[in-house]
């Protein structure tokens, strides 16, 4: 299942009325794209009046539960879901924004990032994602964190999503500043050097070297070499996504949301 970031109103988000970069790419092209749940249903985009109101009614309810468990002066409502804004979505896929993880781990251990990752790696499994994780280091990169909401506050906290499933929330705010932070350290970049990280080159793979021959004749392996990337390129690329979708948060006073 891939990853796609957006942000928007939380109404519209589960309502599914807003389309994934590759389907606004598809319907660009004249070809039809549709997206199926992990049962292989496909996902289609809730029309009913009544129920995207219903959708609301609960997006609203659940906004002010967690306005509540703040112990802070907050604004009222957090955020205002009464009305439709535009959105920003992007796919950093699994691979860019897991090594953008990678690239906090390092940070946060002071280890050297690794030069590549391989392609379908997963970022959960690697040794020094999975300690800087497990020394509960408060970064929403690093904390599981599926949700930024819109309000002044620098917190990861557990909760229950509107869904009703529970998972790890964090801010707009807290995650801007750890962008910052990352830049700071490692590439003191401009927003139009950050901005043009977001480019597909950064999925080509790393070319592979040639097989060796022995006594002339090339030697035969059954292991197939999985393609690898550079992995601050794919780092970069996610960061940039990341980037944009805060600045567009900010701005219209919205949630973001990793999909998947």
């Amino acid at each position: 299942m891939g990853l796609d970031i957006y942000s928007g109103k939380l109404t519209r988000y589960y309502s599914r009325n807003w389309k994934t970069i590759v389907q606004q790419m598809s319907e660009e092209n004249g070809q039809k794209c549709v997206m199926t749940d992990g049962s292989g249903n496909e996902m289609k985009p809730v029309e009913d009046p009544s129920e995207i109101d219903q959708i609301r009614e609960t997006v609203t309810r659940w906004i002010d539960n967690i306005a509540t468990g703040i112990d802070q002066p907050l604004p009222s409502p957090l955020w205002d879901e009464t009305s439709e804004c535009a959105y920003y979505t992007d796919k950093p896929d699994w691979e860019a924004f897991g090594a953008l993880m990678l690239l906090q781990a390092c940070q946060s251990l002071n280890r050297p990032l690794p030069e590549y990752v391989e392609n379908r790696w997963d970022a959960l499994e690697d040794p020094i994602v999975k300690e800087a994780m497990s020394k509960k280091i408060v970064n929403s990169l690093l904390y599981n964190v599926d949700l930024w909401l819109p309000i002044p506050d620098n917190a990861i906290f557990i909760a229950a999503y509107p869904t009703g499933n529970e998972g790890s929330i964090s801010t707009v705010s807290l995650l801007k500043k750890e962008l910052e932070e990352l830049n700071r350290q490692l590439w003191k970049a401009d927003e139009a050097t950050i901005l043009s990280w977001r480019n597909d080159k950064y999925y080509v793979p790393v070319k592979t070297k040639e097989p060796k021959l022995i006594l002339g004749f090339i030697r035969r392996t059954n292991k197939t070499p999985k393609e690898k990337y550079r992995t601050e390129d794919l780092a970069q690329c996610a960061y940039s996504m990341l980037y944009q979708a805060v600045r567009f948060a900010e701005e219209h006073r919205v949630p973001i949301v990793l999909d998947y």
